[in-house]
């Protein structure tokens, strides 16, 4: 069983600009705890005062509400300096993570710090957490450029008490062949437990990590969508479902629950997902290729190495330029549409002429496509005028004229910005549930300064949370479209 230790709570506010809060950490932590992983590193206690208190509130967090069998193990983060460790101690974490370069090039020229002085450093943090009973796991940094210098630190680490040690490559400059040779050495060498971190400069970290976990390592630093600085590190989704499904390795976290994860990470760093990213990349398990729809509706495996359902996702079939028929209706039922072969045909036809164009086959594009051929389908609600106000030195202001279940209203609010005051308008309407945007994405579907615009939104509704999307050359009648369309989802049949 492979031990999972996630940095993202560190490593992933070292990504510019990104900054999680107290409430951030809080809930990734939660999630992580969910998750399953072993250590949860909450922070680097010595960088701040607030963010010692921020660990400190992790610590209780975690400890207290946990909902594993067995809570996770707390770490901090430290530089081998006394000042680091002492930060740590004083937070109630479990353990202590220690760095400290091993390499000659990071230890004289980044750091100017010779090899006795590190040698030093190392013993005397370890001496200070272990006298305050703190699990210590040591990270040589940069220990693929290192040499002799390497073994002579890691001999140190686990005499002065040690238990375990993290050979780090933090530029990427390992391929695994690499990453194999140095855990086999490692574990000729030491008798702890040993770790691997490995950056993804090259887009190598999750290989590397695979390759090795099977010459021997017995823990893998990962973070939740590869975040972390530069290129980030081992993505935990891609390490985890790549032990499982290529090296017969099993972990303690729960697969199903790796793209909520990924999600809600997501939304508080505000760092996109790329939608093609491996396991829990929203198109990742969406197949638009006449070959690929046919062999996936007779043998899922055939195109598949581990199942959405595993992950938490959904398989779907899509449309575009390279579509049949097939794909055409197994789309339309999904949605909730019913179309003769004639209509499916006019339908694939418009969906080929928009691609041929450049413009990119969304479910928004998708619908208007098919109300297009078909006629626009009852709503419940439907938005049918709308006008909005803004400008600098004025107060947002939005008015719209509707109609719910057949009664037309008119209502009008002000908001933040002309968004906000069209969604608070909306949700002042008698008859409307109780709603709160949690997610507002915006991407262009065409070229040009004319691009046609997608906005996704997921809603939070009284018994559900549904996505949505609008698209308009026009941004805010693309948002109006949006949240049309997720009130009809939550919209109780009979209102």
């Amino acid at each position: 069983m492979m031990r999972i230790f996630d940095s993202t709570l560190t490593l992933g506010e070292m990504v510019p600009g990104v900054s999680f809060g107290l409430e951030g950490k809080l809930e990734i932590a939660s999630h992580l705890d969910t998750l399953g992983v072993d250590v949860i590193e909450a922070g680097f206690p010595a960088s701040s005062e607030g963010e010692k208190r921020v660990v400190k509130e992790v610590v209780r967090a975690v400890k207290r509400l946990s909902r594993s069998a067995s809570s996770p193990e707390i770490c901090a983060l430290a530089r081998a300096i006394k000042e680091d460790v002492k930060a740590a101690i004083e937070t109630g974490v479990d353990s202590v993570n220690i760095f400290i370069p091993a390499s000659r090039l990071l230890l004289e020229r980044a750091y100017g710090m010779s090899e006795e002085e590190a040698r030093e450093r190392v013993r005397e943090a370890i001496s200070l957490a272990k006298s305050h009973d703190l699990i210590v796991e040591f990270t040589f940094e940069d220990a693929g450029r290192s040499d002799e210098l390497l073994w002579d630190l890691c001999k140190i680490a686990e005499e002065s008490g040690a238990d375990r040690i993290n050979l780090s490559d933090p530029v990427g400059a390992m391929l695994p062949d690499d990453a194999k040779r140095i855990v086999l050495e490692a574990k000729k060498r030491i008798r702890k437990p040993i770790s691997v971190t490995f950056s993804n400069d090259l887009g190598m970290a999750t290989a590397n990590s695979i390759s090795a976990a099977i010459a021997g390592a017995d823990q893998i630093h990962v973070s939740v969508n590869g975040l972390g600085p530069k290129a980030g590190i081992a993505p935990l989704e891609q390490v985890v479902v790549g032990l499982k499904k290529l090296a017969g390795i099993g972990t303690n976290v729960k697969m199903e629950l790796l793209s909520s994860v990924s999600e809600a990470v997501e939304r508080i760093s505000g760092i996109p997902l790329n939608e093609i990213s491996p396991v829990v990349g929203p198109l990742v398990f969406t197949y638009e290729a006449g070959v690929h729809v046919s062999a996936i509706s007779n043998e899922p495996s055939s195109y598949e190495i581990v199942s959405p359902e595993e992950v938490g996702r959904v398989r779907r079939f899509w449309v575009g330029i390279h579509s049949g028929r097939k794909a055409v209706k197994e789309v339309l039922k999904e949605m909730g549409y019913f179309a003769s072969d004639s209509d499916v045909e006019r339908i694939l036809a418009k969906v080929k002429e928009l691609s041929q164009e450049g413009v990119r086959i969304t479910e928004a594009i998708f619908r208007s496509a098919v109300e297009e051929v078909l006629g626009e389908r009852p709503r419940l609600f439907k938005v049918k005028e709308w006008v909005a106000v803004t400008g600098s030195g004025i107060t947002p202001t939005a008015t719209i004229r509707a109609s719910v279940g057949g009664r037309e209203v008119i209502s009008s609010s002000t908001g933040v910005g002309p968004v906000d005051a069209i969604t608070r308008a909306i949700r002042s309407i008698q008859g409307i549930p109780s709603f709160n945007l949690r997610r507002f994405r915006l991407i262009a579907v065409s070229s040009g300064s004319e691009a046609i615009a997608e906005l996704k939104i997921r809603v939070i509704g009284p018994r559900e949370e549904v996505e949505a999307a609008g698209t308009s050359r026009d941004i805010i009648d693309a948002s109006v479209k949006a949240i049309e369309e997720a009130v009809n989802k939550i919209i109780p049949r009979g209102s």
